[in-house]
């Protein structure tokens, strides 16, 4: 696709939308990840590549190094961080971050986030334009088969998640930090609620993880009033609650470990 004066890359507005809305929640990532998470239906990532490449010369993207299997990295700048919370519809104080230098360290525990996220969204690989389909009676049942063992197709869209999201309790002093939750998915048309995911890379001591699990259980437990005098949990003034159990953190190790020997 030939380029313009204005986008010498050839980038579509639709494109440069997916790239906003992507890294806007993901804060660093690949045009691969952006691509697989937003329109897996795309034959590659060269779009998302150009449109990483137009927004720059805007100063609305930048990259600043890349991950360890080689990736370009990209991130937003203050000025893309306003372009992206209008495209996913969120004030700008609740965008987070630029994360300017991360991706020079190639952001491992960044780019295991990214994976977790496009693993659990699942976005349907739609065609990106009309082709004639095939139709006969034969076609139909292996399709089926093979989507019924890929299991669920969607969980969510990019909207449905921010990351690096704090989880605040009150304290003598205002607030406190009780954890940080690594990426929150809210899907309501999935019946879920609220999900919170601890990503790790298997760096971390099992003591250190079991502590952050306590404190999302303190964190559960934690019940405030409504200005009705009524009792009510906490995660659930702040999460619409959609008939669904209390959310549990989901927890992701990127790499298998062995599991520790158990006494008794």
């Amino acid at each position: 696709m030939g380029g313009s004066k204005v986008y010498p890359y050839g980038s579509t507005s639709a494109v440069r939308a997916h790239v906003l809305a992507a890294v806007g929640v993901l804060k660093v990532a690949s045009a691969d990840q952006i691509h697989r998470l937003m329109a897996p239906g795309h034959r590659d990532n060269k779009a998302f590549r150009n449109a990483l490449l137009d927004l720059a010369r805007y100063g609305i993207t930048v990259s600043e190094g890349s991950s360890r299997d080689g990736n370009k990295l990209w991130s937003l700048t203050p000025l893309g961080l306003d372009a992206a919370a209008e495209v996913l519809g969120r004030p700008a104080d609740q965008m987070g971050g630029t994360a300017r230098g991360a991706a020079r360290s190639g952001a491992p525990h960044a780019m295991a986030v990214n994976e977790t996220v496009i693993a659990i969204t699942r976005t349907p690989a739609a065609p990106t334009s009309p082709a004639p389909r095939q139709r006969t009676g034969s076609a139909s049942p292996p399709v089926a088969v093979e989507a019924d063992a890929m299991g669920p197709r969607e969980i969510g869209t990019v909207g449905s998640w921010p990351t690096e999201v704090s989880l605040n309790l009150p304290s003598s002093r205002g607030t406190r930090t009780a954890v940080r939750a690594d990426a929150v998915l809210q899907a309501p048309e999935a019946g879920l609620p609220v999900l919170f995911v601890e990503v790790d890379n298997c760096t971390e001591t099992p003591e250190r993880l079991a502590a952050k699990f306590e404190k999302y259980r303190t964190y559960f437990r934690l019940k405030t009033k409504t200005t009705q005098g009524r009792e009510l949990q906490v995660w659930r003034s702040r999460y619409a609650a959609t008939g669904g159990t209390a959310p549990r953190p989901s927890p992701w190790c990127s790499t298998p470990a062995p599991a520790p020997a158990r006494k008794g």
